[in-house]
């Protein structure tokens, strides 16, 4: 009796946000493709899910940078996909990762990841599943600033929000009224004094917005400590004081 084959795979989600104003908020998530498909790879002998993952990645054109407070590129494990067959089974591990937004090289191309991205079944299962690990996780800091690089602004985490999961619990007040209250904690710290011209010199965002001369956003960068006071939206109603 011939002997059941088993091929071992990885699919990896990798997540971009792109955080120009001039973008809308529905269109500023974006998921890496490649030839109408997620990035994907077979075990090599003795390699493990993940670094197989990240082979994938890396040959879709994208370097992963290991994963520290928070911040994206590490991979994420979403599930397991087994599909046994008569003669052989199929089992791929399913992962996303964040990754600040940034042009990527050809064949590779950053892909709105709505009902509009045509995948083949498997690989739109995964992004669906990738998806709602990333909502969840997006629910805290910690989830929230791997799509917006090292240094952000509150209206950019806000941005952020709306764009996955339509807009904040209560109003835009309250959700800037959250961030602040997570920078006085000591979960969000500002950046340096040193370092804030030099950054405001080279991403327009950070500065007035043009024309107006207001005051330039604060720059933030996430601290963290670990613990639901990380969490970015109040699920409950607050009461005026």
């Amino acid at each position: 009796m011939a002997k059941a084959q088993a091929s071992l795979g990885v699919t990896v989600a990798v997540f971009g946000f792109d955080p120009s104003p001039e973008t809308l908020a529905n269109r500023a998530l974006h998921v890496l493709t490649l030839r109408q498909g997620l990035p994907k790879a077979e075990l090599d002998a003795r390699e493990t899910f993940e670094a197989a993952g990240a082979r994938a990645v890396e040959e879709a054109g994208m370097r992963l940078e290991p994963g520290r407070k928070g911040r994206g590129g590490r991979l994420h494990l979403v599930g397991l996909d087994d599909a046994p067959g008569s003669r052989s089974r199929a089992v791929t591990a399913w992962y996303y990762a964040t990754v600040p937004y940034a042009e990527v090289a050809r064949p590779a191309v950053w892909s709105l990841p709505g009902r509009g991205l045509r995948l083949d079944p498997p690989d739109s299962a995964a992004l669906k599943a990738a998806l709602e690990h990333l909502r969840s996780e997006s629910r805290h800091v910690a989830g929230a600033v791997g799509l917006l690089g090292e240094v952000f602004t509150g209206d950019d985490l806000l941005r952020l929000y709306v764009s996955l999961h339509g807009g904040p619990e209560g109003s835009e007040r309250t959700f800037r009224r959250r961030v602040q209250e997570l920078r006085d904690g000591g979960v969000l710290k500002p950046v340096r004094d040193q370092e804030v011209a030099a950054l405001r010199l080279r991403v327009p965002r950070f500065r007035s917005p043009a024309g107006t001369g207001g005051r330039p956003p604060e720059l933030l960068r996430y601290a963290g400590s670990g613990g639901e006071q990380e969490q970015l939206a109040v699920l409950r109603t607050r009461r005026s004081a």
